[in-house]
C-alpha cells in the first residue's frame, strides 16, 4: 500500500474588492499553509492566472498542471500541484462541465464556463499510480450542478484508462473539488450513485461502467476539524460542508480533516476552509 495525502483549497479568486483580505495579504498564508501540511498533492479552485503563479512561485516542491477555463486558458482555474519528489506527472489534461466538455464552453445554465483539471500520478518509488481530479461546480444553476456530476461519473473511468498502460483495469481516482453543495444534495447523490433519477421501480440503473465514489468524509475512521468548509474571512458559516473528497473503490480512507488554520492576523486565508484527506492505495 502507498499512503497518499491530497488537499483540496478553494482560495478566492483575487477580488479587489475584498479590501483587507485581498489576495496580496493572503498568498503567503495560503502557501505556508500547504508547505505546513505537506499534501502530496494539493488542487486549488478559483486562481487567476496571477494567483497561479504566485502559488508556483510558493510552493517550489510542486509540479502545476491545468489551464484557465477562458478559451485562451485565462481566468479562474483548477490547477493541481504534485509533490515532485514523490510523484512523476504521467498525463494530465482540462474538459469543460458541458454539453460539448472537449472545447470551451458554458453548459447547463451556469453563471461561467465550469471545468474539471485532471492528472495521472505514477510514484517515483513504485508502481502506485493514480488519477486525482479536480473541479468546481456552479454556484448558481443547480441544473448545472447536477449535469456536472452526472458528465464526471460517466467520463472519468475513460480518462483514468487512456494512458495507454497494458491494464484495462481502471486506477484508483481521487475527486476533489467546491462542489457548491453539501453532503446528500442532489449533486453530491449523483457522484456516490444514488442519482434521484434512477430511483423507482421501473428507473434505469446506472451504466455498469460508471465511476462508483465514495465520500472520504463519511468513509474516514478518524475525523477531525468543523463540520462546514465555508467562511467569511472571520468566521465560520455552519452547515456549509460543500468542498468533498471522493474516493474510488481502489482508494483506503485513514483520516479526513477541515484545516481551520488562521494566518498571523488571526483570519482565514480564504473563504473556504482546505480539506485534506489521508489516503491509501
Amino acid at each position: 500500500m502507498t499512503g497518499i495525502r491530497v488537499l483540496s483549497y478553494n482560495v478566492r479568486y483575487a477580488n479587489r474588492g475584498d479590501h483587507h483580505d485581498a489576495w496580496h495579504d493572503r498568498r503567503d498564508a495560503v502557501a505556508r499553509l500547504v508547505r505546513f501540511h505537506r499534501p502530496d498533492v494539493a488542487a486549488f479552485q478559483e486562481p487567476l492566472p496571477e494567483q497561479r503563479e504566485d502559488l508556483r512561485e510558493r510552493l517550489p516542491a510542486y509540479e502545476f498542471v491545468g489551464r484557465g477555463r477562458g478559451a485562451d486558458g485565462e481566468g479562474e482555474g483548477c490547477p493541481i500541484a504534485v509533490r515532485s519528489d514523490r510523484w512523476e506527472v504521467v498525463d494530465s489534461d482540462t474538459f469543460w462541465l458541458s454539453e460539448t466538455p472537449g472545447e470551451p464552453s458554458t453548459g447547463w445554465d451556469a453563471s461561467h464556463p465550469r471545468i474539471a483539471t485532471w492528472a495521472r500520478v505514477r510514484a517515483r518509488d513504485g508502481d502506485a499510480r493514480l488519477l486525482v481530479v479536480n473541479t468546481h461546480f456552479d454556484h448558481v444553476s443547480a441544473h448545472a450542478r447536477r449535469e456536472s456530476a452526472r458528465l464526471l461519473r460517466e467520463r472519468l473511468p475513460a480518462v483514468a484508462t487512456a494512458d495507454g498502460g497494458d491494464s484495462d483495469e481502471t486506477p484508483p481516482v481521487v475527486l476533489v473539488g467546491d462542489l457548491n453543495c453539501t453532503p446528500g444534495s442532489e449533486p453530491h447523490r449523483i457522484l456516490v450513485g444514488d442519482d434521484p433519477e434512477h430511483d423507482g421501480e421501473d428507473s434505469a440503473t446506472p451504466p455498469e461502467d460508471a465511476l462508483a465514489l465514495r465520500d472520504a468524509a463519511a468513509e474516514a475512521d478518524l475525523r477531525h476539524g468543523p463540520e462546514t468548509s465555508l467562511t467569511d474571512f472571520a468566521r465560520l458559516i455552519d452547515g456549509r460542508r460543500i468542498d468533498h473528497a471522493l474516493v474510488s473503490p481502489a482508494v483506503s480512507v485513514e483520516a479526513f480533516a477541515t484545516l481551520a488554520d488562521r494566518d498571523d492576523r488571526g483570519r482565514y486565508p480564504s473563504d473556504h476552509l482546505p480539506i485534506l484527506a489521508r489516503l491509501s492505495i
